[in-house]
């Protein structure tokens, strides 16, 4: 039975409980009442049948009973029968009183002359027709050869009727008798039986509602208490409910328990964390702003409030209405569109780093949440940046020129190397390998310099990578021989031309092949292999040197980082080449990686694109 009700009629929504009772009365009042109709019908027919059974007995005994009669009346002279009319009335009463039955008399001529039923004599005519006799069955009797009636029912009163011919002892038919019983007996009998029936199902009935009652409140007592936790739970108490039973009521309310434990833990977790986030945004030098899919402001740190204008009363407003910068609206969108998004902005004096990205956990309901933007005030990191990128640039330039005056001295002295003692001479070999040192220290610095200007530029054309690194071969060739090292080269098949900067190009594979050889003893090997691709050219540099510790080659591009820095200062290595070699093979699209084992040696790889990429719009150096 549902708990929602005929809409508008009187039935109106039940509770649980309510619904259990009229269920469990409904059920027991069912049965009762099958089992009681059952039981009505079951005992109705077998009065009936037994009503039939004694019908036919009787109506035997009384037909008898009726031919005896009949013999009485003869002459025992003539041996003549009298006329029925002088005896029907008499042969009635003699076979009514014993038996107890209805008795009609029809004579041979088909005229109903006599009837009993009781005590007293109903009309003959009248009883003829409520008993729904006719000719076929009178005529039926009086065939019948062995002189045996015939049982015929009824719709109505009485149910059934037995039709007897009368035949005297010449076997000749004198008429035809009627039985019927009497209905009071049978139908006093089946009224007490239907009030009996209907009793027992009432009382059912009521120790069934009873039981129900008692049953309900025990199931669900404990589902209201657990129901008033539950409500206490959602209010923040996380009060247990008593557990006092064994069965699944008592489970249902240990599993309450151990929910509303669980979800304690879980919401103190969850406060811990939000205390934290929330420590953690206010305590945030950025401006972190929550912005839904429609552009309005959903969350705000208080840096936000400083940097933005993004007050506390701005919370569910539109974003643009702050005044923010344009650069920074522009950020946003294309993270609504493409997902995520980076821009450095100039405004008001100022210069911003803005980052932006779509949330990656949908709502429960399937919605966009949005993206989160983070903004950064650089304006003093870039300040020192030029201040630091200016200074390197003209001590650079300022070191240039004694250095280009103290490289001509050194030739001019050189030119009298005959009239040099050895060990002048051995000195001035030195000075010119320092002077050679501290000038490529002065151009990598420049170099960095350019690039944190964004003045170093690239001049890309069709680039024959084969030429550039044959070039760079036969440059560290002598060094390569001077220390005992094998420098191979295998370009296999194909052009291996893609669009790049010779130059600069040339100045990667010799910074590598440089390392290869710096850092591997005598007698070793290095190869250079190029291998072409469908979009890309992989250029590798291997050496069987000493290999790089595991755990530097995450640093190992990183500006001024140096593995082993006693021999990297043994061998004038200043710690920017890598970081230059990366920097240079990024602006040409490509990476840079390195693979080593420590005393097998090192593989670094340059990966080139075939053809010109362009650099996506949302980028921002």
């Amino acid at each position: 039975m549902g708990g929602l009700f005929r809409k508008g009629g009187w039935l109106l929504p039940l509770s649980f409980r309510a619904r259990v009772f009229v269920a469990l009365v409904g059920i027991s009042a069912t049965t009762s009442l099958v089992i009681g109709l059952v039981l009505y019908y079951f005992t109705e027919n077998r009065l009936v049948q037994e009503e039939q059974r004694s019908l036919i007995q009787r109506s035997q005994l009384a037909n008898a009973s009726a031919g005896e009669f009949l013999e009485g009346t003869r002459n025992p002279e003539s041996d003549i029968y009298p006329p029925p009319p002088t005896y029907a009335g008499e042969l009635v009463q003699a076979i009514a009183g014993p038996t107890g039955l209805g008795v009609l008399y029809v004579a041979p001529d088909g005229t109903p002359l006599a009837a009993r039923q009781g005590s007293e004599s109903p009309d003959p005519e009248r009883l003829y027709g409520e008993l729904g006799l006719s000719e076929e069955m009178i005529e039926r009797a009086e065939r019948s050869s062995q002189g045996e009636g015939r049982i015929y029912p009824r719709d109505g009163w009485p149910r059934y009727i037995t039709v007897w011919p009368l035949q005297g002892s010449d076997g000749v038919v004198r008429g035809t008798i009627a039985y019927y019983a009497p209905q009071e007996d049978l139908d006093r009998t089946l009224g007490f039986l239907r009030f009996g029936i209907l009793g027992a199902i009432g009382t059912s009935i009521l120790l069934a509602g009873l039981a129900s009652f008692l049953l309900t409140r025990q199931i669900t007592h404990p589902l209201s208490v657990t129901r008033d936790a539950a409500i206490r739970v959602a209010s923040g108490d996380y009060s247990v409910v008593p557990v006092n039973r064994q069965d699944e009521l008592g489970e249902v309310a240990a599993a309450f328990n151990y929910m509303a434990q669980e979800i304690e833990r879980n919401v103190r977790e969850i406060q811990e964390q939000k205390t934290r986030l929330e420590s953690v945004l206010e305590a945030s030098p950025e401006a972190v702003v929550a912005i839904d899919p429609g552009e309005r402001v959903t969350m705000a740190n208080p840096a936000a409030a400083r940097m933005l204008n993004i007050t506390p009363e701005r919370l569910g407003r539109p974003f643009g209405e702050s005044e923010v910068p344009e650069g920074v609206m522009e950020c946003l969108r294309t993270a609504l569109k493409s997902g995520a998004a980076v821009r450095e902005v100039e405004s008001g004096g100022r210069i911003y780093w803005a980052y932006a990205a779509r949330m990656a956990r949908p709502e429960e309901d399937g919605r966009d949440p949005g993206v989160i933007l983070a903004v950064r005030d650089i304006t003093e990191y870039r300040s020192l940046e030029r201040a630091k990128t200016a200074f390197v640039s003209d001590l650079s330039h300022e070191i240039r020129t004694p250095l280009t005056t103290i490289q001509s001295a050194m030739g001019i002295v050189q030119s009298a190397g005959e009239r040099l003692e050895p060990a002048e001479r051995r000195a001035l070999q030195l000075a010119e390998q320092e002077l050679r040192r501290i000038r490529s220290m002065v151009e990598e610095l420049l170099t960095l310099a350019q690039m944190d200007s964004q003045q170093y530029s690239l001049e890309i054309g069709p680039t024959n990578l084969e030429d550039v690194i044959r070039e760079a071969v036969e440059s560290i060739g002598a060094k390569a021989e001077r220390f005992g090292i094998t420098v191979e080269t295998d370009f296999g098949a194909g052009e291996h031309t893609c669009p790049g900067d010779a130059r600069k190009l040339y100045q990667v594979f010799l910074n590598l092949l440089d390392n290869a050889v710096k850092y591997s003893d005598p007698g070793a090997h290095v190869r250079v292999s190029v291998e072409e691709g469908e979009n890309e050219l992989s250029v590798r540099v291997s050496d069987t040197g000493l290999g790089i510790p595991e755990d530097d080659l995450p640093q190992l591009f990183e500006r001024f980082y140096r593995v082993d820095k006693a021999r990297s200062r043994a061998s004038g290595g200043s710690g920017l080449g890598l970081s230059i070699v990366k920097e240079i093979v990024e602006l040409h699209g490509g990476r840079v990686g390195v693979e080593s084992e420590l005393g097998a040696g090192s593989t670094f790889t340059v990966t080139l694109p075939r053809f010109p990429a362009t650099r996506p719009a949302d980028y921002a150096r």
